[in-house]
């Protein structure tokens, strides 16, 4: 890959999942990538060295990096040493999240706050220490990993689909708002895959379950809609979690300000979500004209 194709990239979460296997692909492709985690020298220690191990073997140019999305201090460090070592970033792929599945009252106020910290606060965080040199360059990628479950309300994961919403609406905001100065934005909307989603939502547990005794029949919702999704990643032929890293790196690659608003990866919903991203996109566009605003809706 050519120096100017080259881009560096910031990619958070990237433990385990989408994360992970993303910065492999862009690190295969030719990028330069920084494949941030939280405790790369602690609870992630394990991940962390097998990511570095895999990228030595190949030869290819992937450092891990310490990032903690709900902490300021951490994203700053990590954004500084991207800056120094690459000259700045060209893409962030917001990607850590952690999800929930419960009935919505079980959980309390403080879980709640401490889940947006990450799928939402954190992001912002994020976006707010890449976007000055962004905007200094007139060039830039932000990817936002959003969900399905961004447009479409489930039943018991409505702390985790409460997040989704908003970070879609953070993210759509960004791309008007960003787009007279060369910064493209990306919503990527994968479905169910197996990435280890279980155990993400068995250690965010709601902490009064006791309050499902109220709810009858009810009470049984979060435990058949887990076992639903378990059966859709135990068949013979389980969504391939590859299919949003590919997605991602399709984005990358393509030229700036050609890149699509929203990506769809989802093999399971029949064109749902594609369905309301488009109803969504013609009000948009129908409010956007009568307001004069009709510049900053995408080409």
């Amino acid at each position: 890959m050519s120096q100017e194709k080259q881009k560096s990239v910031l990619i958070t979460g990237c433990s385990t999942g989408f994360g992970r296997l993303t910065a492999q692909a862009l690190a295969t492709a030719g990028h330069r990538v920084f494949a941030t985690m939280r405790a790369p020298g602690g609870k992630n220690a394990e991940h962390a060295a097998s990511l570095t191990s895999w990228a030595e073997r190949e030869g290819l140019a992937l450092e891990v990096l310490a990032l903690d999305v709900t902490s300021e201090a951490s994203i700053a460090a990590a954004v500084a040493r991207v800056e120094e070592s690459a000259g700045g970033v060209d893409v962030v792929v917001n990607n850590a999240g952690v999800a929930g599945l419960g009935l919505t009252e079980s959980y309390t106020t403080g879980q709640l706050r401490q889940l947006f910290e990450v799928n939402v606060f954190g992001v912002q965080s994020v976006c707010r220490a890449v976007l000055p040199g962004m905007r200094a360059r007139g060039s830039g990628l932000l990817v936002f990993i959003s969900s399905g479950l961004g447009r479409i309300v489930m039943p018991c994961m409505g702390v985790y689909v409460a997040s989704k919403f908003a970070l879609e609406a953070l993210a759509e905001t960004y791309a008007y708002e960003l787009k007279p100065v060369g910064v493209d934005v990306t919503i990527i909307q994968p479905g169910t895959y197996p990435t280890g989603i279980g155990a993400n939502m068995a250690s965010w547990a709601p902490a009064e379950p006791e309050r499902a005794g109220g709810y009858g029949a009810a009470s049984e919702l979060p435990a058949q809609l887990q076992q639903g999704i378990m059966s859709v990643l135990a068949t013979d032929n389980p969504p391939d979690p590859t299919d949003v890293s590919s997605a991602i790196l399709d984005v990358v690659a393509r030229d700036a300000g050609a890149r699509p608003r929203r990506v769809v990866v989802d093999k399971l919903t029949g064109g749902a979500v594609e369905a309301l991203n488009q109803a969504a996109a013609t009000v948009q566009g129908q409010v956007f004209s009568a307001m004069g605003l009709g510049a900053l809706l995408p080409d």
